[in-house]
């Protein structure tokens, strides 16, 4: 999705985590940004503006490219008949989202990722969602349409609500066990940008949420019907939290943020809170009496009764994230990768290691149900003082773009998290991950732009898997490639220099001899696969590769530039045929990730910015078509798909769908989502 310089920052840990100032208040405040391919930069959607005309057309060198092949089936432009929906969604969000994970009144377990929200049952290892859906033009009804950034359950623990991005952001109520739609609160103020946290009262009858305008604006909302109660501006002073006192018949609720922390009760005024020396808090907790206890940066509890600051104890080196009451005992989480558990009287009962910053938590009973800063979710016990159980792991930062499928049907997805990550569909778990460097290495000049902490070294953006070898070759961030094996991720078998800039495209050819790796140095790199020694370099292309494809004899390369250049190679004599699409007009392709072709001509459905499209795939029957879009969905279509082609599309996705692949003989479709981190698994019915 573009090339150009690097966002990265120095990177201080391996999972993420942070502790300095700056930092906490990035992952606290983290607010919707927008990707701009003119500048191959990222923008705070509060600061993007549309280039007049920016969808007024592209350049179209690829047109003369365009050939009818030999075979094709017959063209049907109707929506396809067969129907996907989804069954697993790999990812939990953590990046800038506390206190988003719940045990539910049955059982289960719920929790935010993309615009999804997620009923895990830990039993058997299955989701039912809130706001996904499928559609045809007509276009069913999507609760949540963009990133959903907080989730609080209420106190009987059927029912959640959750917020989400949008310039006049809305809040949803559903039902935890069957997630079925109750009701809906939307801000009638543009320019909101997102409801970023929210919480119930201790009966019920109220919700409480806070928008990320400029004026930070509070509001309490009926829980029954969505209406608006009222509504305070919070003196433009940053919320990274909200919560309500537990003790019955009590309406206060407190919010808190930067360098503040105030009061508030239904119908009430703001009460500022006094004694605590303009601390910065990120987390809050209140017990049953009324008492309200405050996290703040500095890793210190601040316990208020009332307003005023009564007393503080030192509880975690580092920021405290997450904070909750259960059980007359107050949980807390912190940047040092610890869960601290007090008693009433906050004298420390238990310190327990979880190796990754806690930014959840939830108790029932022995059991600690723990959200971590590396995308896991997982159960810690008390009285072991471990974690016993994972119920999920998933990349955590920056963007998940590489997506293969082995022979076997595992997937493989690779991302901006220093993770190389294998999947078992079948099972719906996470069956192995390697680092991808365990040293950080310095900035490039020429890096993919990303929100990541980690460095270019530690990022890869493309992967592809040897169908002959179980060979996987991974394209980095600064240019190079390393070779693993499918059985052991965590082993590099060898290391390739392929450019000085990011690698979007990797494909082995179907006899499993070669590599050919696409560049942003608008080269593709060929390798062969005994020594990994280079074949040679093919050239032509003007601007960076982003996708490419290998013909079925293994003879032939087709490419996709970042300047739409729709060119074909000769693997024999490393050459390009500039003749190559009338030469191909017989050729069967492997793969059809090429956006540009006689068969995918309409997967753009009208609109002119060729852009929009980002990855497609093909069935192996060759009878579907599929694609992901900037839209945050993902397309199927009849094969061909030609101009006035229809297209049946899958919602879940919040963010820029990347990479799209059919797998399991076409009775599953897996698409990733690019800045939501998520991979989705969608089941054929």
């Amino acid at each position: 999705m573009g090339c150009g310089s690097s966002n990265n920052r120095d990177v201080t840990d391996p999972d993420g985590n942070v502790e300095n100032e700056d930092e906490i208040f990035r992952e606290l405040y983290g607010e919707k940004m927008i990707y701009d391919k003119r500048t191959d930069t990222y923008i705070p959607e509060k600061d993007y503006v549309p280039e007049e005309g920016e969808k007024a057309g592209a350049c179209k060198p690829f047109t003369g490219a365009i050939v009818e092949p030999a075979k094709h089936p017959p063209h049907n432009p109707s929506v396809p008949d067969e129907n996907f929906e989804l069954e697993y969604v790999y990812g939990y969000r953590t990046y800038d989202c506390r206190q988003n994970l719940y045990f539910t009144a049955n059982g289960k377990v719920t929790y935010c990722v993309a615009s999804l929200g997620v009923i895990l049952d830990p039993q058997t290892n299955t989701q039912r969602f809130f706001a996904s859906g499928h559609s045809t033009k007509s276009n069913a009804k999507r609760y949540h349409d963009n990133d959903i950034v907080c989730l609080a359950i209420s106190p009987d623990r059927r029912f959640a609500a959750t917020g989400q991005v949008g310039a006049r952001p809305l809040m949803n109520i559903w039902d935890t066990e069957t997630g079925e739609f109750k009701c809906k609160f939307e801000v009638s103020q543009k320019n909101t940008r997102a409801i970023s946290c929210c919480a119930w009262s201790v009966d019920a009858k109220y919700i409480a949420c806070v928008d990320r305008s400029d004026q930070y604006n509070v509001y309490v909302v009926d829980a029954a019907t969505g209406k608006l109660i009222q509504t305070d501006p919070n003196k433009n002073q940053q919320v990274a939290d909200i919560a309500w006192s537990k003790r019955a018949g009590d309406y206060t609720f407190a919010t808190c943020g930067a360098k503040n922390i105030g009061f508030r009760t239904v119908g009430g005024k703001l009460r500022k809170g006094t004694g605590h020396g303009a601390q910065s808090f990120a987390a809050l907790a209140y017990d049953d009496k009324g008492t309200c206890y405050a996290g703040a940066f500095t890793g210190k509890i601040y316990v208020f009764a009332g307003s005023a600051t009564s007393k503080n104890v030192a509880a975690h080196k580092g920021s405290v994230f997450t904070m909750c009451w259960s059980d007359n005992k107050l949980f807390t989480g912190g940047a040092d990768y610890n869960i601290m558990i007090f008693d009433n009287s906050l004298k420390q009962i238990s310190k327990i290691p979880v190796g990754s910053g806690p930014r959840s938590l939830d108790v029932n009973d022995d059991t600690i149900l723990v959200g971590l800063r590396n995308g896991s979710i997982c159960y810690v016990s008390q009285s072991q003082k471990q974690i016993s159980q994972y119920l999920m792991k998933s990349h955590h930062d920056g963007e998940i773009w590489g997506l293969d499928i082995t022979e076997d049907g595992d997937v493989i997805t690779t991302g901006d998290d220093n993770k190389v990550m294998l999947w078992s569909p079948k099972e719906r778990k996470n069956k192995d991950t390697g680092v991808i460097n365990e040293k950080a290495g310095p900035k490039i000049k020429y890096g993919a732009s990303s929100m990541t902490n980690f460095p270019d070294n530690q990022c890869a953006r493309a992967v592809a898997i040897n169908p002959k070898t179980g060979d996987v070759a991974l394209g980095l961030n600064d240019g190079q490639v390393q070779i693993r094996d499918v059985g052991s991720l965590s082993t590099v078998k060898k290391t390739m220099k392929a450019a000085e800039r990011w690698i979007e495209a990797v494909a082995y050819s179907p006899n499993g001899e070669y590599l050919a790796v696409g560049t942003h140095n608008s080269t593709i790199v060929v390798y062969t696969t005994d020594t990994y020694n280079q074949k040679g370099v093919l050239k032509g292309n003007s601007a960076a590769i982003i996708s490419l494809d290998w013909s079925k004899d293994s003879s032939y390369i087709r490419t996709v530039s970042l300047s739409y250049e729709y060119l074909f190679y000769t693997v024999s004599n490393m050459k390009q045929d500039t003749s190559g699409a009338s030469n191909t007009k017989g050729v069967e392709w492997a793969t059809q990730t090429c956006k540009f072709g006689w068969s995918v001509q309409g997967v753009f459905e009208g609109d002119p910015d060729f852009s929009q499209v980002n990855g497609v795939g093909m069935s192996s029957n060759e009878k579907l078509i599929v694609t992901g879009n900037d839209y945050s969905a993902v397309s199927i279509f009849r094969n061909p798909c030609l101009n006035n082609s229809k297209s049946k599309k899958l919602y879940g996705h919040s963010e820029h769908v990347v990479r799209v692949k059919f797998g399991l003989d076409d009775q599953y479709i897996f698409s990733v989502g690019g800045q939501d981190k998520t991979l989705m698994q969608w089941k054929k019915c």
